[in-house]
């Protein structure tokens, strides 16, 4: 270094290239141990006692004009080793990355050694890699697909499920039976009992299984004015029958139909079978890609970082805290519902978590060997519908998803059902 008295300033030195050595680790890590030349740990020197020249005052000196031995003594040596790996690292860091093509998702972990004047600044990054996939054959997947049929059975209980829900209770002169519903006052109470109250009524369906099963089959062979006692838990409920009705089923018949708005029971029969169709067929296509991802996930290599997977299981967190809101309830009513805390919430979700981490890395790498991206025709219509969704004008929602970057986002989405829908072509033997 310079002499103590002499004053700081002076130009910079140019820095060398840094020295750095690559470790892998398991977990898509990767450990950066970089040297920085001693020249260039003097430079830096320099410049942090400039930079703090230019803010610190030293009694009885200008700002800026404080010989560096007065300087050091003022603001102490510690201040100025600092400041100097303040200045050297950053950019060190960037350079090692630079170097070695590394791609870090995350910030470092630094550890840097002592600064020695005269020697070089060594320092260690420790980073999370951009997760490296290996697919596997993925072209060699095949997974069978049968279209679904649907019966006339099943057409028979849709129609059957129509007339149940259109029934009217109507009132019974028999004890209840199976699917009759007996109104009741709950008469006494041995112990407070969960939903259950004093002196309330309520309508239960015998065998509905909306209520607990004891009390359901008590009711069984109620009659009006009886009081049946039906055991919960450890405490007993006892009712008092202010009624019974049974369920008066519609005709299946032409007119039955019209009040559902067909034109007659074959046209309903007709509709209820397109339905069971349609629901079939989106449920058979949804295993069927389900069974393609496994068979791709299971040929395939990925070592998720952990901040990765810390970073999804906070999206997963926020989207049940988001539905748990529209709901009206809040995260810690939900941790007291189920008997659980917040840790053992997250290693609930960390599977989860890990599998769409997968997934979304493949599609990706699928995507990437193929060629696959998402036409400009495509990402317009599909903004067209997040306009269409929000009730807003396309060019506000194209402007509002540029500069939030959800832009990037959906194009993403795009291009992963794209490797999605050529892997399921391939998994049918429908592409060569």
């Amino acid at each position: 270094m310079a002499q103590a008295e002499q004053a700081v300033g002076g130009a910079e030195m140019g820095h060398d290239d840094v020295t750095v050595d690559v470790r892998r680790e398991p977990g898509s890590r990767a450990v950066l141990e970089v040297e920085i030349p001693a020249a260039a740990v003097a430079t830096g020197v320099d410049r942090a006692l400039r930079k703090i020249n230019n803010r610190v005052v030293v009694p009885g000196f200008r700002k800026g004009k404080a010989p560096r031995g007065m300087l050091e003594r003022h603001v102490g040596r510690e201040t100025v080793i600092d400041e100097a790996v303040s200045l050297l690292v950053p950019d060190a860091y960037t350079k090692a990355l630079n170097q070695t093509g590394v791609r870090p998702i995350a910030r470092p972990e630094i550890e840097v050694s002592e600064l020695e004047e005269g020697k070089p600044l060594r320092f260690t990054a420790t980073v999370d890699l951009v997760p490296e996939v290996q697919l596997g054959d993925y072209r060699a997947i095949r997974v069978p697909y049968t279209a679904p049929e649907v019966s006339e059975a099943e057409v028979d209980a849709a129609i059957e499920d129509l007339r149940t829900r259109h029934g009217t209770l109507v009132p019974s002169e028999r004890p209840a039976g199976q699917g009759d519903f007996v109104l009741v006052r709950v008469a006494e109470l041995s112990a407070p009992v969960e939903r259950f109250a004093q002196g309330k009524e309520y309508l239960i369906e015998v065998g509905g299984g909306t209520y607990p099963a004891e009390v359901e089959r008590t009711l069984a062979g109620a009659t009006i004015g009886s009081r049946p006692a039906a055991a919960v838990g450890e405490q007993t409920v006892t009712f008092e029958v202010v009624d019974v009705k049974r369920r008066e089923l519609p005709a299946v018949d032409d007119s039955f139909a019209r009040d559902l708005k067909a034109q007659d029971l074959a046209d309903l029969r007709r509709q209820q079978r397109e339905r069971l169709g349609q629901e079939r067929a989106q449920a058979a296509r949804e295993a069927h890609e389900e069974a393609v991802l496994a068979a791709l996930l299971e040929a395939s290599r990925i070592e998720l970082p952990a901040s990765l997977v810390e970073h999804e299981l906070e999206h997963l967190l926020a989207d049940l805290t988001d539905a748990l809101q529209r709901r009206g309830l809040t995260y810690q009513r939900y941790l007291e519902a189920t008997g659980k805390d917040d840790a053992a919430v997250r290693e609930e979700f960390r599977p989860p978590a890990e599998r769409r981490l997968r997934t979304q890395l493949a599609l990706e790498e699928v995507a990437r060997a193929e060629s696959l991206e998402p036409t400009a025709e495509e990402i317009d219509r599909e903004v067209e519908n997040v306009a269409r969704r929000l009730q807003q004008d396309v060019p506000r929602v194209r402007e509002w998803l540029s500069q939030t970057g959800r832009l990037t986002s959906l194009t993403g989405t795009l291009r992963r059902q794209k490797a999605l829908a050529h892997l399921v072509a391939l998994a049918r033997g429908e592409h060569a």
